[in-house]
């Protein structure tokens, strides 16, 4: 208590010794991808906590610790952070994302105050609109995807609908015939550029972090598609149940075929806590649980890890059980590598997409198998995602 006193009567007597924080207000800042890849970020810093804005979306930041000129910001949900220090209206630091065992560090640079993007050209081309796009580096139907553009002046807005899910809030600038789209989720670093060519087409690359980089064409096509996400993902033929056994956070071992689970409505979640389409899909099935579980619903959420170690995926799950209020069963079903992940659901055809989500009856017989998940970002896609997942949940609970 002595120490605490001595602490007080010297701030108040030297102020200087007080700890410095980072100026409030609107900053700009950078990742650096590669040699000629920087992906821009805007932040608001509120004195506790620090929004991340990627268009509508805010994700916020309470998790901050100083150490004299320090500062290190600590992301909500995802096990990752940035590390910088301060200097005047500027920081230096880097972007850690722990979930990754490679490539997961990224340099990280930010100056106070709004600055908007150098813009050359005087004859902006137009990008909005409905494009079918495919991406050079997966194989059918995973290179699939719809962009949805929409432009105002030199600022657009945006997101890539795939197979597997959204892209989320991506935000951007146009100059000239040229395109750039950004969005940094607090795991992920999504950057996008295109160059439209005198005949309608966008040609362009995608960069996932400093990890990923694939190029990808597009065309104008008000009717673009995808393949229908119920049908991607299916039982083996000679199943119509799944069965399986993972520990909970308690290292208890669960089974679908428990007492807790019988003659409900089951909803499986096959997850992980690096996803953010899978925070998307857990924002909304916390408050679904909550509104469901008496009339006869229960959920449980599969967990799969880059880093597939029991401790790390406790610690992981328990934050997010935190960040979402979740109610409803998590399991920790191993690692996100493609053969040890195939080998945990064996009469599932793959695991194509985090998430994928598996809707069983009353009875234990699989009803639907939904590969992805449009969020909040895709608007009405988003919305019939809910209106045909309810349904389905009533129609097997009546």
């Amino acid at each position: 208590m002595s120490a605490m006193i001595n602490r007080i009567l010297l701030l108040l007597l030297f102020p200087f010794l007080a700890q410095s924080q980072i100026q409030k207000g609107l900053w700009q800042g950078e990742f650096k991808l590669n040699d000629s890849i920087s992906l821009p970020i805007k932040f608001d810093v509120k004195g506790s906590s620090i929004e991340f804005i990627n268009d509508r979306e805010r994700i916020k930041a309470t998790e901050i610790s100083y150490a004299e000129d320090s500062v290190f910001i600590r992301m909500p949900v995802f096990d990752s952070e940035i590390r910088c220090k301060m200097k005047g209206d500027s920081l230096f630091g880097n972007f850690l994302n722990h979930a990754r065992v490679k490539d997961n560090v990224i340099p990280f640079i930010a100056s106070y105050g709004r600055s908007e993007p150098m813009v050359n050209s005087f004859e902006l081309k137009n990008f909005e609109g409905r494009w079918e796009v495919s991406f050079e580096g997966d194989e059918p139907p995973l290179n699939i995807a719809v962009g949805e553009f929409s432009q105002l002046g030199n600022h657009v807005t945006g997101t890539f609908l795939t197979p597997t899910g959204d892209y989320r809030y991506l935000e951007g600038y146009v100059d000239g015939d040229r395109m750039f789209l950004a969005c940094f989720d607090g795991s992920h670093l999504f950057y996008f550029d295109a160059e439209i060519n005198p005949d309608d087409v966008l040609e362009g690359n995608y960069y996932s972090g400093k990890h990923w980089h694939d190029t990808w064409k597009a065309f104008r096509n008000e009717d673009a598609s995808l393949p229908d996400p119920d049908s991607l993902t299916f039982l083996k033929k000679g199943y119509d149940k799944i069965s399986f056994t993972f520990p909970d956070m308690d290292s208890n071992m669960v089974s679908l075929a428990d007492k807790k689970f019988e003659g409900k409505v089951i909803v499986l979640q096959i997850m992980g806590t690096w996803c953010p389409n899978c925070m998307d899909e857990t924002e909304y099935l916390a408050p679904f649980y909550k509104k469901y579980k008496e009339k006869g619903v229960e959920i449980i959420a599969l967990d799969y890890e880059r880093i597939p170690v029991f401790a790390t995926a406790r610690k992981n799950l328990l934050r997010l059980k935190e960040r979402y209020d979740i109610e409803y069963t998590l399991l920790f079903a191993g690692s996100t590598d493609k053969e040890k992940r195939e080998k945990t659901l064996p009469m599932l055809s793959s695991i194509l997409s985090f998430p994928t989500t598996i809707i069983i009856d009353k009875e234990g017989r699989v009803r639907n198998i939904h590969t992805g998940f449009s969020g909040p970002a895709t608007g009405i896609y988003y919305e019939k995602w809910k209106e045909d997942f309810t349904g389905l949940i009533e129609k097997l609970l009546n």
